[in-house]
């Protein structure tokens, strides 16, 4: 019996109980109902820091704000900051309920007079007086002026703990002349002291200290640091590992290709070693597992409106963080326009911070999935704890200029575009609160 339904009988035969014991009471006079209702949260300060904006030749970035409150304005005040630290408030945003305002920053510095502020970059905190952090949702896009490029940064909140704790990631250079930028930001007032650590796919590591003054952001490329550290290889792994106040720390690592058009954001996950697998098991499987949930496969779906014959290759890249082996298991669920099924992926053995990138596409030319499937979620399973392994999925064309990314998250089942879902662990699949349907993971 569907759910609705099923709760709608109930409540029905509930009633019909209540009634007739009703019936045989004495008359009493009718009492008002009171409905107890919750005290509102009091108004507090709050404040969210996006890890990343610039001013540069060639760029722009819009700082988008949206106000979630249903019947009250929020009066927002951002600053930037410098890569130094050092911060410019601009002008007060007043931001009425379920509206959004778009600020190019650019032009608020130089009407704010403050023209040192163009051609550099760094960070921006937000700050506000509300009932809640999540009543302001805020992010940065950034976009490559002339080119099909562009960033979508997301806001961040330090964490005050004071424990230690690591960023983990994956670098990855398709071709000779990607640039990346690996931005290393200090959310916090205090310095940091952080130890940047780069493998490549076997794990052979090459560290250095990096000092972060406080709210300072420094920006680094992969690319020059493997040649100055004698790495090599086209992807291997990132560990930013900070001794204290590991929640002051963030991240960001960006890719672009200005003659390719392609731009990819590469995931950081955050690791901390206390985290138990109960913490983040939200699905109950008992067991570590990460979901893609649209990888494009070798033949596109032409939603997409590719140009015809366009090929993709997707491709995983499946790290350990830890300096001892991992098991790994993948599963696919795939789909074509007329049909999905489910196929396992290959099982295989980690070594100590290795790096392993895993064709996609051959597995479809060895029909371990269909050769004209569209799509794919991907599951990825370890029996170790969370964030000890990471992965990264990429689908691109062999010039870069078509494809798609598509991030691995743990958290994947609980909202979709809006809606409340429940993961079925038994079955892999989504179920719709409502109407009993399903969707692929």
């Amino acid at each position: 019996m569907p759910r609705p339904y099923r709760c709608r009988l109930s409540l029905a035969f509930l009633l019909c109980i209540a009634s007739s014991v009703l019936a045989q009471q004495p008359s009493s006079p009718p009492q008002p109902h009171q409905h107890p209702t919750a005290p509102p949260l009091p108004a507090v300060d709050q404040q969210q820091v996006l890890a990343y904006w610039t001013t540069e030749t060639g760029w722009r970035s819009e700082l988008e704000l949206r106000n979630n409150m249903a019947a009250s304005d929020l009066t927002v005040t951002p600053a930037l900051r410098t890569l130094d630290g050092t911060e410019m408030p601009l002008a007060p945003v007043v931001i009425h309920p379920q509206e959004i305002k778009i600020i190019d920053l650019e032009s608020a510095v130089i009407d704010g007079h403050a023209p040192q502020y163009v051609g550099t970059y760094g960070s921006v905190i937000l700050r506000y007086h509300s009932p809640s952090r999540g009543n302001l949702f805020p992010m940065v896009m950034i976009h490559n002026i002339g080119h099909s490029i562009a960033f979508h940064i997301d806001a961040t909140s330090e964490e005050p703990d004071p424990q230690q704790g690591s960023l983990e990631g994956i670098w990855w250079l398709p071709n000779d002349t990607a640039t990346d930028y690996l931005l290393l930001t200090n959310l916090g007032s205090a310095p940091l002291q952080v130890d940047l650590s780069l493998y490549d796919s076997s794990g052979h590591e090459a560290k250095q200290k990096i000092a972060l003054d406080a709210k300072a952001t420094d920006r680094l490329s992969v690319r020059q640091l493997l040649r100055a550290t004698g790495l090599s290889g086209t992807f291997g792994g990132i560990k930013i590992f900070a001794p204290t106040h590991a929640g002051s720390l963030t991240s960001l690592h960006l890719l672009f290709d200005e003659k390719a058009s392609l731009s990819a954001l590469m995931k950081i996950f955050d690791y901390n070693p206390s985290t138990r697998l109960e913490e983040r098991d939200y699905a109950h499987t008992n067991v570590w597992t990460l979901r893609a949930p649209v990888l494009a496969l070798s033949h596109p779906d032409p939603a997409l409106a590719f140009p015809e014959g366009t090929v993709l290759r997707p491709q995983l890249f499946v790290r350990n963080a830890l300096a001892k082996p991992v098991n790994i298991t993948l599963r696919f669920n795939w789909r074509n326009a007329s049909a999905s099924g489910k196929a396992a992926g290959p099982a295989f053995r980690l070594g100590p911070y290795e790096t392993r990138r895993v064709d996609v596409g051959a597995l479809q030319t060895a029909n371990m999935l269909p050769k004209n499937a569209n799509w794919a979620s991907v599951v990825l399973t370890t029996s170790g704890l969370p964030d000890e392994v990471v992965a990264v999925a990429a689908s691109y064309d062999e010039t870069l200029r078509y494809g798609a990314q598509t991030p691995f998250s743990d958290q994947l089942a609980f909202h979709w575009v809006g809606s409340l879902w429940e993961y079925d662990a038994q079955h892999d699949s989504l179920i719709t609160a409502g109407n009993g349907g399903t969707k692929p993971m």
